[in-house]
């Protein structure tokens, strides 16, 4: 039989193949309560410190009259009463999923804006990821995979 046969041989096929046969029986937990506890802190950051939504776009400001009764009790970001709300920042890990929230009911008005007391708040979004949390979590989630492919 006349013909052409090309034969290419490459050397560590086999450990790559055996690296990418560890991901399926990998048990992410330990990755989740990572990626949960790295939001967390961003999220609280963003409370404390970034005062904006996670897009970039700076929280509406707070009314004068607020203003005025918060400067009796506080002097943390506009979000930032008694600390309550940052301090109820917490994570889930539920599977391969992880929520990231509040369970204050007020949390939800500050998130979307309401009026929950006839007096309308606007939306202050604090929950989500900007461009610099999502380039955290890769990193994060890329020293993980390192670890685990060692």
């Amino acid at each position: 039989m006349a013909g052409v046969v090309i034969e290419q041989s490459v050397k560590g096929l086999e450990a790559l193949a055996s690296q990418l046969n560890q991901l399926t029986r990998v048990q992410y937990g330990e990755l989740m309560e990572q990626v949960g506890a790295t939001v967390e802190s961003q999220t609280r950051r963003r409370l404390s410190e970034e005062k904006a939504a996670p897009d970039g776009t700076p929280w509406a400001p707070l009314s004068d009259a607020w203003v005025t009764k918060k400067a009796e009790r506080s002097s943390g970001g506009a979000l930032e009463y008694q600390g309550h709300l940052v301090d109820s920042i917490s994570y889930r890990v539920s599977g391969n999923e992880v929520a990231v929230g509040t369970g204050l009911i007020y949390g939800a008005i500050h998130q979307m804006g309401g009026e929950p007391v006839g007096l309308p708040i606007p939306a202050r979004p604090y929950l989500g990821l900007s461009g610099d949390n999502e380039t955290e979590l890769n990193e994060v989630i890329g020293q993980w995979l390192s670890q685990l492919l060692k």
